[in-house]
């Protein structure tokens, strides 16, 4: 067992061991079953980490972490029941009561789908973000990938080549939409909200996301703007632009902006999701005003 990280498999014991005593320790309980025919032994410490190990075990060298496990260890997510493994269609692996196994036309764990983290076999992040995305609840789908993407951790381009391998997934239409914002600079279920309802819509110009602008105390990034008229949108968010702080950084940037000839217009939360007519009508009055003003000068 110290050879094998505290784990074992029941042919790996057999190769020590004779069956019937073998047998007498697992009935005994000086051996636990973690898996089917993955054991432990009783007084080892027992962590979310060995939990993973003994699922590989148990599926083979074959296998990986996939879908919503894999996410919890890339870090974007908390560790769920049932842990779930992916292989190849080829292979057959039988589950348990926690743990789901997944099986995929061409899945090689030893290929650039897979890599090695925190000791364990794992599909990449973009692979799991679309395998786990059926399976997450709908109001969190949309959120955490705009999330883990705002921390790049993975990029539209590596989203949309995982998609493509797997065409038919659940909710394939909400997925793309996503990956379509990522690329268009969105970050969060705000700026979602935004570009959706209200800067893509018909009666506006088009807008550019996350557009950089240099400042004297370095580059910021703008949620929405129109550079031809030098017109920017913040939106703030509830959990943010919410502290003393917080405001007077948000003016001290709107104020370098404006040195620079932005006009900066912000809307919150409640402006995109209770009111987007109004800020579009907003936002279309400011573009206006800016076209003539540049216009006469």
């Amino acid at each position: 067992m110290a050879e094998h990280g505290q784990l074992a498999t029941r042919r790996q014991l057999l190769g020590h061991v004779p069956a019937l005593v073998l047998d007498g320790h697992i009935g005994r309980r000086n051996l636990v079953r973690v898996f089917p025919h993955v054991y432990r032994l009783r007084d080892a410490a027992v962590d979310e980490h060995m939990v993973l190990r003994a699922a590989l075990v148990h599926a083979g060298p074959v296998s990986a972490l996939s879908h919503t496990t894999a996410l919890a260890v890339w870090g974007v997510r908390t560790l769920e029941r049932p842990l779930h493994l992916t292989v190849d269609h080829g292979l057959q692996r039988v589950g348990a009561p926690d743990l789901v196994v997944h099986r995929r036309l061409s899945f090689d764990p030893t290929s650039a789908q897979c890599v090695e983290r925190r000791g364990l076999r794992v599909t990449q992040l973009a692979r799991a973000l679309v395998d786990s995305w059926p399976l997450l609840p709908t109001e969190e789908r949309r959120p955490l990938l705009l999330d883990v993407a705002r921390r790049r951790l993975v990029t539209a381009d590596q989203v949309r080549d995982a998609l493509a391998e797997r065409p038919n997934v659940a909710g394939r239409r909400a997925l793309a939409q996503t990956v379509d914002l990522i690329a268009d600079g969105v970050q969060s279920e705000l700026e979602a909200h935004g570009v959706l309802r209200v800067f893509r819509h018909r009666s506006l110009p088009r807008s550019v996301g996350q557009f950089r602008v240099t400042l004297p105390t370095g580059d910021v990034f703008l949620d929405r703007c129109w550079p031809e008229v030098k017109l920017v949108v913040e939106l703030d968010g509830a959990a943010h632009h919410t502290s003393p702080e917080d405001r007077r950084r948000d003016l001290a940037r709107d104020r370098a902006l404006a040195a620079l000839g932005w006009v900066v217009l912000r809307f919150s939360y409640a402006d995109v999701v209770r009111d987007p007519e109004g800020v579009r009508v907003a936002v279309l009055a400011a573009y206006r005003e800016r076209a003539q003003q540049l216009r006469t000068r």
